[in-house]
């Protein structure tokens, strides 16, 4: 996950410094599995204290190991849960949260909630890939757990305008023809 995930985890970390640099001083990843993007995030927003919020607890272990200074120097709050502990980090300047919109029920739903833990002009950075560009076997097996892929980048546009995001753009890594990632940036 560490390895696969890195270089895209990283860009929309950039991304989101990028739409939303100045003044950031709450921060928090929704699902940093391993902790690359909160590491990233850390180094990124210096005078951010960031939250972490992930549904397993081994990851949240990951997350600690990799990020241990920052855990005791008081800058880094790993919490155990899904959107609804976002409210610790409330209100959030930004939300990132990669490869995640595919698990959720009622995505719409989870990006109001979001939304609500957003300050306003906060930014959701969403980090996903498109059905095609999935690895085949996520391809075969997602589907068939209940989880949803997307097959283009409108149909995540209109999940947050139904959230009611107002400013929504999509930025694409990597060519149009062979996109590497998207991460949809979304203002509260």
């Amino acid at each position: 996950m560490a390895k696969g995930n890195a270089q895209h985890t990283r860009w929309v970390v950039q991304q989101a410094a990028a739409r939303h640099g100045d003044g950031v001083r709450h921060v928090a990843e929704l699902g940093p599995g391993p902790g690359l993007g909160l590491e990233a995030l850390l180094a990124q927003f210096p005078e951010a204290h960031v939250w972490g919020v992930d549904l397993s607890s081994v990851m949240l272990s990951q997350s600690r190991k990799r990020n241990q200074s920052a855990v005791t120097a008081g800058r880094l709050t790993l919490l155990e849960g899904g959107v609804p502990a976002l409210s610790a980090s409330e209100p959030a300047d930004i939300v990132m949260a990669n490869h995640v919109l595919y698990f959720w029920q009622d995505p719409a739903a989870e990006m109001a909630r979001i939304r609500g833990f957003l300050r306003p002009g906060g930014l959701l950075a969403l980090g996903y890939q498109l059905e095609a560009q999935m690895p085949a076997m996520a391809q075969r097996r997602f589907p068939r757990a209940g989880h949803k892929l997307y097959a283009a980048d409108d149909e995540v546009t209109r999940l947050a305008a139904a959230a009611g995001f107002g400013s929504v753009t999509q930025v694409v890594k990597g060519s149009a023809e062979a996109p590497e990632g998207v991460v949809m940036l979304a203002t509260a």
